[in-house]
């Protein structure tokens, strides 16, 4: 099993020997023996709390990496704010692989800014590290590599888990927003809940933003399921549904996305609430946890663990095959079961950029996450 040279003890090749003989004198690996990558990320606007959480793991990967001896370069993030602006998404992005001549990108945290981004990134061939789910990113753009769990998969453990729960008489709702996010996990579900036989007794899109979504509850109150499937990543949104639901007695147990900040912002409304997620911050990822808080990120989530672990990432994959695009999306492709913080066993090739195949779902006590899916 491959290991980070950040978590276990391992000899590193020599990085300045690659630098060397790639004749590396760029922006991306110079000769004081630097190793630049671009982070673009929303760190002001509406996603702010994605893009700093994206940006506060990569930070923190970064000085264990440069801490750590392992390596004969050090690692730098040149880190963009595209202000959860799409056009700016893709003039940072087009700035970072042009004029700065950066050999790889991670980030936007949104599939809305990723899209676009990736469509330069990829006219450009450099390594485009992404955490968003959306299967349309990895399976559209060839130079993308995904550290998380796409959505089909979250999805599918979603199903999973209430195939393995539901009781005689039990039903299943679901609720999306019409965004591609909320659209696309809506028809998963409903196509994976066929296939075991499960047809929702209700499912309801919703417009997002809204300022009173009383006649979702109340539609979901005639309904009375025993599930709610949520599709949907608008921390405030999930919030309100939430608080909503809570205030006029509906009993329903939501399954959703965990978006950063709904939990905070949904106060004692939350506790119950069931979160789907490759990572979770906790007793039992604590090292990780601890990292992260140092960061500035009061409550940790999973973008920020996924992106300690692609930053880790990266650096072996500039360790073990060099400095510029060609030679890091060669690294990357090479990267087999390779051990992050986060996660375990992180596996990409040429045909397969997926990196994870399965997440888990916990339950908010009111004070912290308890993993309840997969059971031990």
């Amino acid at each position: 099993m491959m290991r980070s040279k950040v978590l276990a003890s391992v000899t590193a090749a020599s990085a300045l020997l690659l630098l060397a003989a790639c004749g590396s004198g760029d922006a991306a690996g110079d000769d004081s023996g630097v190793f630049k990558f671009a982070v673009v990320t929303e760190k002001t606007g509406a996603y702010a709390d994605y893009g700093l959480q994206l940006e506060a793991g990569v930070q923190a990967a970064v000085k264990d990496l440069n801490a750590s001896g392992d390596y004969d370069i050090e690692f730098e993030p040149v880190i963009y704010d595209c202000q959860s602006d799409k056009s700016i998404c893709v003039q940072h992005a087009r700035e970072a692989v042009t004029a700065e001549g950066l050999s790889a990108v991670i980030g936007p945290i949104v599939s809305v800014d990723i899209l676009p981004a990736a469509e330069v990134t990829e006219r450009a061939k450099v390594p485009h590290l992404v955490m968003a789910v959306l299967n349309q990113i990895t399976d559209d753009y060839t130079n993308t590599f995904r550290w998380s769990v796409q959505s089909d998969r979250s999805n599918q453990t979603v199903v999973d888990y209430v195939e393995a729960k539901m009781k005689p008489g039990d039903t299943v709702a679901i609720v999306n927003a019409t965004t591609d996010f909320g659209m696309g996990g809506a028809a998963q579900q409903t196509e994976q809940l066929a296939a075991i036989g499960i047809e929702p007794v209700a499912s309801i899109p919703h417009d997002p933003d809204q300022a009173d979504y009383t006649p979702i509850i109340t539609e979901l109150k005639k309904a009375d399921p025993t599930y709610v499937l949520l599709s949907d990543s608008n921390p405030a949104d999930i919030a309100k549904l939430l608080r909503q639901a809570k205030e006029l007695g509906l009993k329903s147990t939501w399954i959703g996305a965990d978006a950063s900040g709904a939990i905070q912002l949904a106060g004692d409304a939350a506790e119950g609430y069931l979160t789907v997620s490759p990572w979770f911050p906790g007793p039992d990822t604590q090292e990780l946890t601890d990292k992260l808080v140092a960061e500035g990120i009061k409550t940790p989530g999973w973008i920020s663990a996924m992106a300690y672990d692609a930053t880790l990432g990266l650096a072996e994959a500039v360790d073990s095959s060099g400095t510029s695009p060609e030679e890091v999306t060669k690294g990357l492709e090479s990267l087999s079961d390779f051990d992050g913080l986060a996660r375990t066993g992180w596996t990409f090739s040429a045909d397969d950029r997926r990196g994870q195949t399965t997440s888990q779902i916990a339950e908010w006590t009111g004070t912290e996450y308890k993993i309840v899916w997969p059971e031990n």
